[in-house]
């Protein structure tokens, strides 16, 4: 090997070992499964109302938890709704576009 060709396959060399350590050091920050991370961590909010649901589900009067189920009973209907609306808005066919019609001006 020529002397700028050693130059450059130490270069190459070196640039090869400093991209495997960053890879390596970054390999530390991923969970891992790879995308599967803390359990709850994107639904904290709804985690904690469904254990605070779970609790007070055991330590209320029976006709107090009738009600309180039809309550979430309805919420999910609710929330149902607004589901399928959305879905509905997606999928409709975009409008039609307008016929145009050029008219000559003289």
């Amino acid at each position: 090997m020529t002397e700028p060709d050693r130059e450059a396959y130490a270069e190459a060399e070196r640039l090869v070992r400093e991209a495997e350590a960053a890879a390596r050091a970054a390999a530390g920050e991923v969970p891992p499964n790879g995308w599967n991370s803390a359990a709850g961590a994107a639904f904290g909010d709804l985690n904690a109302l469904l254990k605070l649901v779970d609790a007070a589900r055991g330590a209320l009067p029976p006709e107090l938890a009738r009600q309180f189920a039809d309550a979430l009973r309805e919420l999910l209907i609710a929330i149902r709704a607004v589901l399928d609306y959305s879905i509905e808005r997606l999928e409709r066919p975009p409008p039609a576009e307008p016929e145009v019609e050029d008219i000559p001006i003289r």
